[in-house]
């Protein structure tokens, strides 16, 4: 699947007609979505799509549709004439929605769902005009269901998975899968075959709701709808847009180090606010260059957090100097109060870590380093557009950030390196091309950590979705929070109010109050074709190769020794769908 973020119309107004329409004078979307995306997503001239808005390709939005921002449209779907999707409403794939639809938030429409002219979707089940605060509920129709012509859902209910409600019904209860009900309040009426033939009247639900055309032999494979599609931990996905970009490179014929590098180097740094960012070609170098552009080596100590990836350990022992760890608190990042009592004279930097995409409290880090004169270079491989009080991650000093392929944008492998400081990023623009000022004029010892114009310019083309991406992890990350709330023994994540997660990672802890450990819901989840990730099994210094080398302290943490035996990772990538959201909560829940 593509997807795309739409820009607000009031960007792309224009006095003429392009060329796919005949309105002269319209706002038309349509030219933006088809010139910068390459995406097969149509919207019709006079529909109104906001900022912010992120739909698949092969989507189709017509006549006067009003699509709002923070919405999720899947690829495939079909938005009839007049239909209104309210803010943060996910929408799956392959949804048909008809004319003059209004589909409010808090509603979640699964994959093949089919909406019918006129049908009404309620979101607050007594409103008031006035006296009293709106009590938004919650909405869900299942994968393959169908709502007739003039029907109404009243909210907080869901609609099961190949149900069918009838024209002009009114559904006051759940509708359970396969069930049709018609009339005012809705009345049971049957079971019907998810092509849509009733299969029988009874009460009870059929042993088998297929129709005879649609029941296979017995060995001729798993029932329809069945969940036989595995969901990944992370889906790389690339638009069009990208292609294009890395054709337009190898015509060039300059595939080294150029325009495109220049062009990620500019538009990265204005994203995230900082005077500078430098391309290198990878995390782990970013990490490395900044470490070296501080003169940070051999007898220097650098404090950073034990739950990481390797990369933050092995770029401190790549430049000789020892690395510290200072324990974590329960979000997960760097303890500010463990800090001091690691700091020596040798001491030189700090290493903040933004696991999973939560930045770590870097105002009071920041304290702390101000107070013993210390340099901060912050681990924002998993961080792309993270926030603390409002200013993005980096703001404090020198930030590296990762572009490897599951990372929330990618090139497959590349770095950048973000700094406000002119004299660091001259430096580490000499380090990433072994020291060269001109060809052959080397003030420095360097190496080669040049990242090559086909990586940057598919970057480039990520970086133009970032928003997009960012708006979709939030809301399927909220999705996960409210569907799992409540499990005895399941810890979910979450950060201060002050600080904007990424969403790289979606990390629960299965403490031993649960009633299942980490390993019987890792299996659990297998069972049911959902992928799930120990990020880190292990503390990252407690490994063979690092058990006594001499530049790394094994410092005591033991809120990060508890963490690493809890903490597991459920999928939160854009490419998921409402009904995948509702198959990892359903297992997770049933499980427990």
């Amino acid at each position: 699947m593509t997807w795309k973020l739409l820009a607000s119309p009031s960007q792309n107004s224009s006095a003429d007609a392009c060329d796919s329409c005949s309105i002269s004078g319209a706002t038309c979307i349509l030219r933006y979505v088809t010139a910068t995306g390459g995406t097969a997503l149509f919207v019709h001239p006079t529909a109104i799509v906001e900022s912010g808005v992120v739909a698949g390709n092969g989507t189709a939005i017509w006549h006067h549709s009003h699509v709002r921002n923070g919405a999720v449209v899947g690829s495939g779907c079909t938005l009839g004439k007049n239909v209104f999707v309210d803010e943060d409403v996910v929408i799956g794939e392959r949804v048909k929605i008809q004319n003059n639809v209004s589909v409010y938030r808090g509603v979640q429409l699964g994959d093949d769902v089919f909406i019918g002219p006129s049908a009404v979707f309620t979101n607050d089940l007594r409103p008031r005009a006035t006296g009293g605060a709106w009590r938004l509920g919650s909405t869900r129709v299942h994968r393959g269901a169908s709502v007739g012509a003039n029907a109404t859902i009243v909210c907080g209910i869901e609609i099961g998975e190949c149900a069918m409600v009838g024209a002009g019904a009114v559904v006051t209860t759940s509708v359970l899968p396969h069930q049709l009900v018609t009339g005012n309040p809705a009345r049971h009426h049957g079971w019907v075959c998810a092509c849509g033939e009733v299969v029988s009247r009874a009460e009870e639900a059929p042993a088998d709701p297929r129709c005879a055309s649609c029941r296979p032999d017995a060995d001729s494979g798993p029932e329809p709808g069945a969940h036989d599609q595995r969901i990944p931990m992370a889906k790389v996905v690339l638009g069009a847009d990208a292609e294009d970009a890395v054709l337009s490179v190898l015509r060039s014929g300059h595939l080294a180090s150029g325009a495109w590098v220049a062009e990620l180097e500019r538009s990265f740094a204005r994203a995230h606010e900082a005077a500078h960012a430098v391309a290198v070609s990878s995390g782990t170098a970013a990490l490395i260059a900044a470490l070296r552009a501080h003169r940070i080596g051999p007898g220097d100590e650098v404090i950073t957090a034990p739950l990481t990836f390797v990369a933050t350990l092995n770029s401190i022992i790549e430049v000789g100097a020892t690395a510290r760890f200072a324990d974590i608190t329960e979000d997960l990042t760097l303890d500010p109060a463990a800090l001091t009592a690691l700091i020596s004279a040798r001491t030189k930097a700090l290493m903040p870590v933004h696991l999973y995409g939560l930045p770590a409290a870097m105002r009071e880090i920041s304290d702390v380093a101000r107070q013993h004169g210390l340099v901060i270079i912050e681990d924002a491989a998993q961080a792309h557009g993270a926030r603390v009080a409002g200013e993005h991650v980096g703001s404090s000093g020198t930030a590296a950030f990762s572009l490897y392929a599951t990372k929330n944008i990618t090139c497959g492998e590349g770095g950048l390196v973000t700094t406000d400081d002119d004299e660091i990023a001259a430096r580490l623009r000499l380090l990433r091309n072994h020291g060269m000022r001109e060809r052959y004029d080397y003030s420095i010892p360097g190496s080669n950590y040049r990242l090559t114009d086909m990586q940057a310019a598919v970057a480039v083309t990520q970086l133009r979705k970032l928003p997009g991406i960012l708006a979709a992890r939030n809301r399927n990350a909220a999705l996960l929070s409210a569907g799992l709330a409540g499990l005895p023994g399941l810890v979910l994540p979450k950060g201060p109010a002050d600080r904007l997660h990424a969403w790289h990672q979606y990390t629960v802890q299965v403490t031993p109050d649960a009633p299942i450990d980490r390993a019987q819901l890792s299996k659990c989840l297998a069972a049911a074709s959902i992928d799930s990730t120990v990020y880190y099994p292990r503390l990252v210094h407690d490994y063979p190769c690092f058990h006594d080398h001499p530049q790394v302290v094994h410092d005591a943490t033991p809120r990060a020794l508890c963490a690493v035996r809890e903490v597991l990772s459920l999928p939160v990538h854009p490419a998921l769908t409402a009904d995948d959201i509702g198959r990892i909560v359903s297992c997770v829940r049933e499980a427990f």
